[in-house]
């Protein structure tokens, strides 16, 4: 070898890109020797193979900066992990699975990945026609999202974890010793809880990879990859609902083993929904213009509702062959709304911290923001039902229950969470606050979710979030809340 080669062979070893060396990969990683992403609970490089994925017990050191820096996804019941980091961008939610086992076999590199390819014709065939209860939007994610997703990574991962949630429901079991009136148990195809909690892992990594992705993208985003932004904050919000009866499975079994006694509330998924409406305004024009321009438009999001009397909306006579839910939402709605108003009046003075009401000693302001919020949500729906008319709806062959709906739809019903002001978020604090107002109102805004009985990822998670609330404010034994408590309780359950 010449001088000269020597010369930049060595060059070519002084340029070589430094790294920080770590060895807490996972076991599969290593064995493979390949670099490890070290997502937990499973990496992605073993969410993408469907192969196992286990880690090293960490040092002390690395366990306090995992605890300062990561999402753990075993948390304990009652603790809310901020579902943004320090640089605004998203974190994963929390499931509270089990750790998965070490590895005990390894996956041929070279083989297609049957998992994922049946969970992408499991969205394509079922999950995309039902993601919405109107054909102009439900032709979008027919269309529009697998397009996408075939051309950004972070899709596709995000697409795989929703259809993994959609595969893989839940049922509804009567559950011994649960602190809820009724507990949920994950299904498979064959039936074993090893193949249920092992697939909700790999929905999971899908998950956590496609977060990532989605993460990078927006320090980039721009008027060319604006749809990419929109499309997966679509589907995380999608997701966020929908994870929401899995998570409550999950902290069932939780508090049976660490004997909680109460219910831990979700509030993550809230801080999540509304950031990410807010990371895609900088492309407003672009995206009204572009191949989401359907999903952005709802021609019942309106405040005619106001021009009326009030006496219009007292007692809604729901049309016949409507839900029963929302027949019993119809007829209540307003009487409810009136009770709740009158907490403004009487929220205690700061001095008076004796009170057996100072559990609602938080700024009045707050309060009425979120009574604003629900008063316009409960009236758009009693405007939907009020003014209902089979003639101004052609026949499409759907029930007249499901055309309801998708008119709520149309009034932009589920798009509240976005819309809370950061005094009412903050007068709800951490999931194991003190019952207060607050909570009052977010339990009747909880309702107004439950009243879609026929979209996939909103049916039976809020049913027992209201139920966790009932719940807190019974062992608070206030009888103020008690009684403000019956009446969505009522509309849940007849």
């Amino acid at each position: 070898m010449s001088a000269h080669d020597q010369s930049l062979r060595g060059a070519q070893k002084r340029l070589r890109a430094t790294h920080t060396k770590s060895r807490q990969g996972c076991y599969t990683c290593k064995s493979r020797r390949v670099k490890c992403d070290e997502a937990k609970p499973i990496c992605g490089a073993c969410a993408l193979r469907n192969a196992p994925c286990g880690y090293p017990r960490p040092t002390s050191r690395q366990a306090r900066r995992e605890r300062q820096d990561e999402v753990p996804m075993a948390g304990e019941a009652g603790h809310m992990v901020p579902p943004f980091s320090h640089d605004g961008s998203p974190r994963a939610l929390d499931f509270n699975l089990p750790s998965p086992p070490a590895p005990t076999a390894e996956v041929n590199p070279g083989s297609m990945n049957m998992v994922d390819l049946r969970l992408l014709s499991h969205f394509i065939i079922r999950t995309s026609k039902r993601m919405s209860l109107n054909p102009y939007r439900q032709k979008v994610w027919e269309t529009v999202i697998p397009g996408l997703a075939a051309d950004h990574d972070f899709l596709m991962h995000l697409v795989l974890a929703l259809a993994g949630l959609d595969h893989y429901p839940l049922e509804t079991q009567p559950v011994a010793a649960l602190p809820l009136p009724c507990g949920r148990a994950i299904s498979s195809d064959n039936g074993t809880p090893i193949h249920a909690l092992h697939h909700m892992q790999v929905v999971v990594g899908h998950h956590q990879c496609g977060l990532q992705g989605f993460r990078d993208t927006l320090f980039t985003l721009s008027d060319s990859n604006c749809n990419a932004v929109f499309a997966g904050s679509m589907l995380l919000v999608a997701f966020a609902f929908a994870s929401l009866r899995v998570r409550n499975w999950s902290d069932s079994h939780i508090s049976i083993s660490t004997s909680s006694p109460l219910p831990t509330l979700r509030l993550d998924w809230i801080y999540l929904i509304r950031g990410l409406t807010t990371v895609v305004r900088q492309c407003w024009p672009a995206l009204r213009m572009g191949p989401f321009r359907e999903i952005l438009q709802h021609p019942e999001a309106t405040e005619d509702w106001k021009m009326y009397p009030d006496t219009m909306f007292t007692a809604v006579t729901a049309p016949a062959g409507c839900s029963p839910r929302i027949a019993r939402f119809c007829r209540g709605a307003y009487e409810a709304l009136s009770r709740l108003k009158s907490l403004q009046g009487s929220t205690p003075s700061p001095m008076d911290e004796d009170s057996p009401r100072s559990r609602m000693d938080h700024p009045s302001s707050a309060l009425k923001e979120g009574l604003d919020l629900l008063e316009s949500m409960y009236m758009r729906i009693l405007y939907v039902v009020q003014f209902w008319r089979d003639e101004t709806h052609p026949d499409t062959g759907v029930s007249l229950a499901v055309a309801i709906q998708a008119d709520m739809e149309n009034a932009a019903v589920m798009g509240w969470p976005q819309a809370l002001s950061e005094d009412f978020l903050a007068s709800l604090g951490s999931p194991d606050v003190t019952p207060n107002a607050s909570l009052v109102v977010l339990a009747h805004l909880y309702l107004t979710l439950a009243l879609f009985e026929a979209t996939w990822f909103l049916n039976g998670a809020f049913d027992e979030e209201i139920m966790k609330i009932d719940t807190l404010f019974k062992a608070s034994r206030d009888e103020t809340f008690v009684a403000l408590m019956h009446w969505p309780v009522t509309v849940l359950h007849g």
